[in-house]
């Protein structure tokens, strides 16, 4: 039987090509499960994976078994969490991927084979879309996958921008300097503001002084506010974006401010942590400490004037521009067949890393 063109579907498939996809199974277990992507229909798309992210926040949570979801449920009705068993294991992480368009439904105009789009779901190394979200996630003339690789995490960073409200000439301190944290310092300079970058990573406090950020190393014997207050005067920051994810992080982005100021969070906080104390500085400065989330139902702070697409619109256009630099911040490039290194690699030796991205070879 003769068969189809790669771009025109086949009606009578039972079942699409096959796939893997990367589950965490348990805490610290990472598998490639073999599947079959479910059938073409008429306004889908086939697409596989070139690149993918991981998300060293979310990803490793989930992977560790911290993540809040795994231990309360959330009622998305009341917008809060109810004591008692979470979801369970298996999780799909994953949400920065780009592949490649290899077959389109019979009905499909907005896309073709051949073309690059960016897609947010797991880790897998074929994807189906349907033509919406393919058509949504073009890459743009002149952008190359490692760029757009970066979309999400940047929108994330320019949200947390918006939400401290930086005037032209305040001082930021940027608290935890990951790929958010880099992110969002070299948006707080065109923003106009004065950036101070925090960190215990040699290799994060360099990649942040490369794009024009002061840094302070945050070692167990550094008073990390008496350093920015060397750097601002007595009075200290104007405002803070914690991107760490950890209480003591958050804590010393509360301790580095004047009174008044105000600390954007962009990072999640999973498990229980201590290094957190909001009777002292928190309580005393009067500090403004605000939840930058850009997605779950919250509609931005300056809504309408500012919404969801509004933010991806302009964080891709500043990476495509070259405003905002993301070629320093990938630091290992693995395997997708070598997941479980990178998690390792992720895990074990942080200070090595910034951005871990999985590539896949089709061939």
């Amino acid at each position: 039987m003769r068969q189809p063109a790669p771009d025109v579907v086949d009606e009578t498939t039972a079942a699409g090509p096959p796939c893997r996809r990367l589950m965490i199974t348990a805490p610290g277990v990472v598998e490639l499960i073999e599947q079959r992507l479910p059938p073409l229909g008429e306004h889908d798309v086939y697409a596989r994976t070139v690149l993918s992210g991981i998300s060293h926040g979310t990803e490793i949570a989930w992977l560790k078994g911290s993540a809040a979801a795994l231990h309360r449920t959330w009622d998305a009705n009341r917008r809060f969490y109810l004591d008692g068993p979470g979801r369970d294991f298996p999780v799909a992480p994953g949400y920065e991927s780009i592949g490649t368009v290899t077959q389109v439904g019979t009905a499909v105009t907005g896309v073709q084979v051949g073309d690059l789009i960016a897609i947010d779901a797991p880790h897998a190394d074929g994807h189906l879309l349907t033509e919406t979200a393919a058509t949504a996630g073009l890459l743009p003339a002149g952008v190359s996958p490692e760029q757009t690789i970066f979309f999400i995490l940047a929108r994330v960073a320019l949200g947390g921008v918006h939400d401290t409200a930086l005037s032209v000439g305040e001082t930021v301190a940027i608290v935890g300097l990951g790929t958010v944290g880099l992110l969002a310092a070299q948006l707080a300079r065109l923003a106009g503001a004065r950036v101070i970058g925090v960190d215990r990573f040699p290799r994060r406090l360099a990649a942040a002084e490369a794009f024009g950020v002061t840094t302070v190393l945050a070692t167990s014997d550094t008073d990390v506010a008496a350093e920015i207050r060397e750097v601002t005067g007595p009075a200290g920051a104007d405002a803070a974006i914690e991107a760490s994810g950890s209480y003591t992080g958050l804590h010393e982005a509360i301790r580095c401010l004047r009174i008044g100021g105000r600390v954007a969070t962009v990072a999640s906080y999973h498990g229980d942590q201590p290094g957190l104390r909001l009777g002292e500085e928190y309580h005393r400065n009067r500090i403004t400490l605000i939840s930058s989330m850009t997605i779950n139902g919250c509609a931005q702070r300056q809504h309408p004037l500012w919404t969801l697409d509004r933010l991806n619109t302009t964080a891709r256009q500043l990476i495509g521009s070259g405003a905002v630099r993301t070629d320093e911040l990938i630091t290992h490039r693995i395997p997708f067949h070598r997941a479980t290194e990178a998690y390792s690699l992720i895990t074990h030796t942080p200070q090595d890393t910034i951005k871990v991205v999985l590539t896949y070879d089709h061939t």
